[in-house]
């Protein structure tokens, strides 16, 4: 499947979920506010009720709601907090409020409270025809108004609209489970990609080397031409050469196999970074020689023993030089530093070459990436150096990260614990 078809599908998708969730959020906001405005009535038809009750020679005023769950009831006579309580267990019953609540008795003149009680929750009207009045205290003779407030009362409302609050769960679930799948299906689309650039890049890198031994090896076998020993040495050498090439690109792909696979396994013992630094610098000094290249090491850590695995951390260390010199156009121009932090060691390794963008930086170590260069291939590789370099040193519990600017050149840093 193209990409462009990709994309649209995406696109679409993603609109369409959308689509669903904001109609969902919508109902589900309405929904709430029309519960919501039941709840406003019953309670105000419940304190009516209440107040008509404690004096039913009054004109009942409208209850007032003061703040979403904060209601006032404005009675101007004498109140009786037994009475009261009463009244509004027996009210909020009649009307399946069984919520915990607030109430107040307060000063019709001041609006100071003078009596106060909570209700942990309301019985049902069965139960408040049996309900044993507890003794409350009596309030002062006084003309007073009483207030009801519900602490719950937004939970209480919600706890109405399961239907609604599941069904917008699922949807939600469904959004996760279609991200998680697009996300998948990216990734699986991604490297398939980089396989197929795998692939394309490893025939051309295996194609040279074999090439060039069919070649050598027809002038060596055919026993018409008088080749000089000189000669013979060299096409012997070439094909020594190649072959011990195609050794090292089969072994890569092998590693990285195995890294896959989690079956390789690790045998530490104690090293020298700097002599690992060495060694891998003596590998490379015949291509710097013919390339002119200047390397410059500050090996400053004084503790450059680890517990490691000499043959691994070999090679990823000469993977990050053999880049540094490979992704040089000019003279190659490689410094090396090492210091102690923390628990352990930083090896830094910089170069002077053509640099990574900042926008790929986040995928190069990824198996298969090669940063995009079009149908170049003046810089051969199958995508796996960098990759393997980021396993090995997670496997010794370390980490690697890169300091890049296009043009400008690239660092690595690479820090090793002493001990893994």
């Amino acid at each position: 499947m193209s990409r462009r078809k990709i994309r649209i599908i995406i696109v679409l998708a993603t609109v369409a979920l959308g689509g669903l969730l904001t109609v969902q959020l919508l109902w589900l906001n309405k929904a709430f506010k029309s519960e919501e405005k039941e709840f406003n009535l019953a309670v105000q038809v419940a304190m009516s009720q209440t107040v008509q009750q404690l004096n039913p020679v009054i004109t009942v005023k409208p209850i007032k709601q003061l703040t979403s769950s904060f209601f006032l009831a404005e009675v101007n006579a004498p109140v009786k907090a037994q009475e009261l309580d009463t009244l509004l267990r027996q009210e909020f019953a009649r009307r399946h409020l069984s919520i915990p609540y607030e109430y107040g008795i307060l000063n019709a003149e001041d609006d100071t409270l003078v009596f106060g009680n909570y209700v942990p929750a309301t019985l049902k009207l069965k139960q408040v025809a049996n309900y044993q009045e507890v003794t409350i205290q009596t309030a002062p003779s006084g003309h007073y108004n009483f207030v009801v407030a519900f602490p719950t009362k937004t939970t209480h409302i919600l706890s109405e609209m399961q239907l609604w609050l599941y069904s917008t769960l699922a949807l939600l679930i469904v959004i996760v489970f279609f991200a998680y799948t697009l996300h998948s299906i990216l990734q699986e689309k991604r490297l398939s990609e980089l396989k197929a650039d795998f692939i394309n890049n490893m025939t051309h890198e295996l194609q040279t080397p074999i090439t060039n031994i069919a070649i050598a090896s027809e002038i060596l076998k055919n026993v018409d031409s008088n080749l000089s020993a000189a000669k013979a040495q060299r096409y012997h050498q070439i094909i020594f050469q190649e072959n011990e090439r195609l050794k090292s690109q089969v072994e890569q792909v092998l590693q990285m196999a195995e890294l896959e696979r989690k079956a390789m396994s690790l045998n530490k013992t104690s090293i020298n970074v700097h002599q690992l630094l060495q060694d891998s610098l003596q590998r490379l000094s015949l291509r710097l020689q013919k390339r002119s290249g200047q390397v410059t090491c500050c090996l400053n850590a004084e503790k450059a023993t680890i517990e490691a695995d000499s043959l691994h951390l070999t090679n990823a260390l000469y993977n990050l030089l053999d880049n540094a010199e490979k992704y040089s156009p000019q003279t190659p121009n490689i410094q090396i530093s090492t210091r102690n932090y923390q628990q352990g060691i930083l090896i830094s390794i910089a170069d002077k070459g053509q640099g990574i963008r900042k926008e790929v930086q986040q995928f190069i170590f990824d198996t298969f990436y090669r940063v995009p260069s079009g149908n170049i291939h003046n810089v051969r590789g199958f995508g796996l150096g960098l990759s393997y370099v980021k396993n090995i040193i997670q496997a010794h519990q370390g980490s690697v990260r890169v300091k890049s600017q296009e043009n400008q050149g690239s660092c690595f840093e690479v820090y090793l614990p002493f001990r893994a």
